[in-house]
């Protein structure tokens, strides 16, 4: 038996709260902790999906699921299935009207968050989503910032096909949006930005300026330990996916992830003419050409061309944007107040 269950049902939950985590021992108690603690009028249920850590997180999770029975589902591994298996199975045990995401190495800091995103998503049924400002967490050098700076209220999927402004740990979506998830979600190397588009599909997004969340940036998670060349490539391979499943649906976002998709492989061969892997830089432009249907020589040009330098007036919101985020090692992480 390579899965294991340990499980107890809520009837009827509004909300289903998805975490996943792979030896999150340090972390995964304030995050549970910031999801059990929620106030408001309606139940949800909790599943996380473990995959197979070996640092005693299953043990810590089987302590909460002691204390709430009837609250949370545990699902663990023997074998590590990795990131993109870990969420589909544990997606497919969700039964809320509405899905909400907490990673296990995030957490909430507001203990109606999840109260105000459901009134909000039940009262406007046009809208398909609702996120909200989060602070993003260094935890290598203990600074902090805040999220999504200047973002309007109102967005819709062409907003996010420009740039993806969700933060993972604010989204609630409404379940009936995507009901069983595409096969083709295994060929991403994370699923974030692909659900969320998906949703988008289906209505506008709300943004809330409220911040009720921190996501927390560590240096050894699966992007940040990527590096640029495979951050690049991830995000050329989500893009690329989103790109034909839109093909014939939406050919207007289609047509702005091309663009995105573009823009990644053009900043991916610069970084490859910087390190003198021109050879690299070729290979990819013939690659991106037949995958975006355009011209190769095209591209190399546009890698070629060096960027214009930044105005003084970048440089000085740069300089005060590094400020902030120093002077903010001097304050204390926002906690969720049990």
């Amino acid at each position: 038996m390579t899965n294991m269950e340990h499980t107890t049902i809520v009837q009827q939950p509004r909300v289903s709260v998805l975490m996943l985590t792979y030896n999150f021992s340090r972390y995964a108690d304030e995050a549970i902790a910031s999801v059990m603690g929620q106030i408001c009028p309606f139940d949800f249920e909790l599943i996380i999906g473990d995959d197979a850590s070996t640092d005693g997180t299953v043990e810590l999770c089987q302590r909460w699921t002691s204390r709430y029975p009837g609250r949370i589902t545990l699902l663990t591994n023997e074998c590590n299935s990795g990131l993109l298996a870990n969420f589909a199975r544990t997606y497919a045990r969700c039964r809320g009207e509405y899905i909400a995401i907490c990673e296990g190495d995030d957490y909430w800091t507001d203990r109606s968050k999840l109260r105000r995103q459901v009134e909000f998503l039940d009262a406007h049924p046009e809208y398909s989503m609702c996120v909200h400002r989060v602070v993003n967490y260094y935890e290598g050098e203990g600074s902090m910032s805040l999220s999504n700076g200047g973002q309007k209220h109102d967005n819709d999927i062409i907003d996010l096909a420009r740039s993806n402004f969700i933060t993972n740990v604010s989204a609630m979506f409404r379940h009936s949006n995507i009901p069983t998830l595409p096969a083709w979600i295994a060929d991403v190397a994370t699923y974030d930005y692909a659900l969320h588009m998906l949703n988008a599909e289906h209505g506008k997004i709300w943004y809330m300026p409220r911040c009720m969340a921190v996501y927390r940036k560590r240096s050894n998670a699966l992007w940040s330990r990527a590096g640029q060349e495979k951050q690049y490539r991830m995000a050329m391979k989500v893009r690329l996916t989103l790109m034909r499943h839109f093909d014939g649906r939406r050919d207007d976002v289609a047509a702005l992830l091309r663009k995105t998709y573009l823009d990644n492989a053009v900043a991916l061969m610069r970084h490859y003419l910087a390190t003198g892997e021109h050879g690299k830089s070729h290979a990819l432009a013939t690659e991106a050409a037949i995958a975006a249907d355009c011209d190769a020589q095209a591209l190399e040009a546009t890698a070629a061309t060096p960027l214009p330098p930044l105005s003084m007036r970048q440089h000085v919101l740069n300089l005060l944007k590094w400020c902030r985020r120093q002077a903010t090692r001097a304050l204390p992480r926002p906690r969720f107040q049990q």
